[in-house]
């Protein structure tokens, strides 16, 4: 009989699956649609220049941005509307990418008040249709991440640093040298490698306010080959170089030392020594009105359907929440499963001792996921399943398995410091003890997991409960969700019930990401 330790670990073993599900995937696009050519057309070539130029421009901003909110907004601990910022900027980090389409299109649409009054004054507002609109959008979405990220960054410094930029009378600059500055370099990467892969992949965004072929990305022309031309062959040969440039990109960014970034925490004021500075008080509040002005109209415009919530007691939208609750528990389940198996499998070693190199690598592979490809997935494994059950039952598995791969990134961020941390504290100690198997997580695990665990399953089932990716390609009929279903309102022009739709999305979105936070 083969021992316990001769057999390969948990997490190696779900890592090899989610290599064969991904192989899997690819094989059933080309075997549906026959051979593909491996050479990208030039067209494509100009996808990926304008995708790359699109995600570096927002990456930019939005690092930019959500640096300058968080030093303001750590400077000044209080003043007058601090906790409507906050509210603000927690609600843009988890709104579904559907609701700030909406927010976007109720300020700056045709009809858009914003116009209106602009035009008032003489003035022309641009549409909101093009490559502006696409980096505004991404912006309105990651530069309060970053915010976020880099408060609670800010609020971990060790609290003698700030004692002794007090008796160094440190000003603005030394502060910025010596205390923020060593921060911000260390999570930039993370952040840069983070949102520069969400934005090089964006689909919703890109496909709403993209204006043309000019500004799609590989996501959008994988949604097109499959929707529009069903070719399923151009559809795994555009996958294949997606994955390839992620591939690129995570490597290029782990040469700089790009980390995924921490998941945000408190983000409490403190008291700096530069909280006195005249010249910076008046940046800062420049700082937090432009946030404001540019946030909290896209994100409050969902309270415009406040009025048409009692319309959402038909049976539709009641069918749409309870699978958007379905699809969004599994999802969650299925995705902290997998990244405790791949933080334990990082973290396995002889004696107990932590392992940093396969810990970076195991880091490195789950970023990589965010280029992967949803469409191209879902519609691959769709085509070897298809004889296998009907459109919605084969669905109600897709959906939630892509959404659990998608989400696993941020899930994995939560989970894998506490059990780093188990690691180096207890692991020698267990291996000596001999503790393993359930024996070692009710012991040593449970007490540094059982926390951040509540906040990785609220925070995926936020995730999913909001995507608007893969149903996009895979919804209608009998699986329709929330955001599926609020895009329908949009195309109809049904703009009040499409707020009402994203007013609950927003809801729900946030009490979730509350619950992780409190957790």
């Amino acid at each position: 009989m083969v021992g316990a330790a001769a057999l390969p670990h948990p997490g190696l073993i779900a890592a090899g699956l989610l290599a064969a599900l991904i192989m899997a995937a690819l094989a059933g696009l080309a075997s549906a649609g026959g051979t593909a050519t491996l050479m990208p057309s030039p067209y494509l070539w100009g996808v990926v220049r304008g995708a790359a130029w699109q995600a570096a421009m927002s990456t930019a901003l939005s690092l930019l941005l959500g640096t300058a909110m968080a030093l303001a907004l750590t400077r000044h601990a209080s003043f007058p509307g601090r906790r409507l910022l906050m509210a603000v900027i927690t609600a843009a980090t988890v709104a579904p990418t559907i609701v700030i389409i909406f927010g976007l299109v109720a300020m700056f649409g045709r009809s858009a008040p914003l116009p209106a009054l602009a035009a008032s004054f003489g003035l022309t507002v641009p549409a909101i249709y093009g490559l502006h609109g696409i980096v505004l959008a991404h912006v309105v979405m990651n530069a309060p991440l970053v915010a976020r990220v880099l408060m609670a960054a800010f609020a971990a410094m060790p609290a003698e640093q700030a004692r002794l930029g007090h008796m160094l009378r440190f000003g603005p600059l030394d502060c910025l040298r010596h205390l923020d500055g060593r921060v911000i370099r260390r999570e930039w990467p993370g952040l840069a490698a983070f949102i520069f892969l969400l934005c090089f992949t964006s689909f919703a965004v890109v496909l709403s306010l993209g204006g043309g072929p000019a500004n799609a990305t590989l996501e959008v022309a994988i949604y097109q080959a499959l929707k529009l031309d069903v070719d399923f062959a151009r559809a795994a040969s555009i996958a294949l170089l997606q994955i390839l440039l992620s591939l690129a990109f995570v490597l290029a960014f782990s040469a700089i030392g790009a980390h995924l970034p921490d998941a945000p925490g408190q983000t409490r004021g403190q008291l700096r020594p530069d909280a006195g500075s005249r010249p910076l008080f008046w940046l800062d509040s420049a700082v937090i009105i432009c946030a404001m002005l540019l946030i909290a109209p896209v994100v409050l415009s969902v309270l415009s359907g406040l009025g048409q919530l009692p319309s959402l007691l038909g049976a539709d939208v009641a069918r749409a929440a309870l699978t958007s609750a379905l699809l969004a528990a599994i999802a969650a389940a299925l995705a902290v499963l997998l990244a405790l198996l791949l933080a334990s499998a990082a973290e396995a070693a002889p004696l107990g001792r932590a392992s940093p190199g396969r810990a970076r690598l195991v880091e490195l592979a789950v970023l990589a996921l965010l280029g992967l490809p949803p469409f191209a997935l879902v519609t691959g494994l769709f085509v070897l399943l298809r004889g296998s059950g009907s459109l919605s039952g084969i669905g109600l598995v897709l959906v939630p398995l892509i959404n659990a791969l998608m989400a696993l990134p941020f899930v994995y961020r939560l989970l894998a410091p506490p059990l780093r941390q188990s690691a180096e504290r207890h692991g020698r100690l267990s291996a000596s003890l001999g503790l393993s198997g359930v024996a070692h997580l009710r012991i040593v695990a449970w007490p540094v997991l059982c926390r951040p665990l509540m906040a990785a399953l609220a925070l995926a089932a936020a995730l999913s409960m909001g995507d608007f990716g893969v149903i996009a390609l895979f919804g209608g009929g009998d699986l329709i969700t929330l955001p599926y279903l609020m895009a329908e309102r949009m195309g109809a022009y049904r703009l009040e019930e499409a707020g009402a739709i994203a007013l609950v999305l927003v809801t729900a979105a946030t009490a979730l990401t509350f619950l992780a936070d409190r957790a």
